[in-house]
């Protein structure tokens, strides 16, 4: 949602280091779920895209409030830059991540 990472390559290379097998389970549940939308890549026809469907895209506000939970008790959470936003002004930043999501949301 928020680190714009859209293939299950890029996924599975991420910082969490989920197994193959977790990963593959969560990806097939949240597109059971029409959180996510699973399509073929253009470039690559053996290469699926994962986005965010508008079901998704509306679980921003839980996010943030998930991130700034984090941020109060963990001194070393990543992406610490958004997270002084989210305390500085946790309105703009849901509504700002919110128009950028509305550019990509299937």
């Amino acid at each position: 949602m928020l680190r714009g990472k859209v293939s299950y390559s890029e996924f599975l290379g991420s910082e969490e280091k989920i197994a193959t097998n977790i990963l593959a389970n969560r990806l097939g549940v949240l597109e059971k779920e029409n959180i996510l939308v699973k399509e073929t890549s253009p470039a690559n026809k053996s290469k699926f895209l994962y986005s965010l469907t508008q079901k998704g895209a509306d679980l921003l506000p839980i996010v943030i409030e998930i991130m700034d939970w984090g941020a109060k008790y963990n001194a070393n959470s990543p992406r610490r830059e958004l997270g002084k936003k989210i305390q500085q002004n946790k309105s703009d930043v849901i509504r700002e991540l919110r128009e950028e999501l509305k550019k990509k949301v299937k």
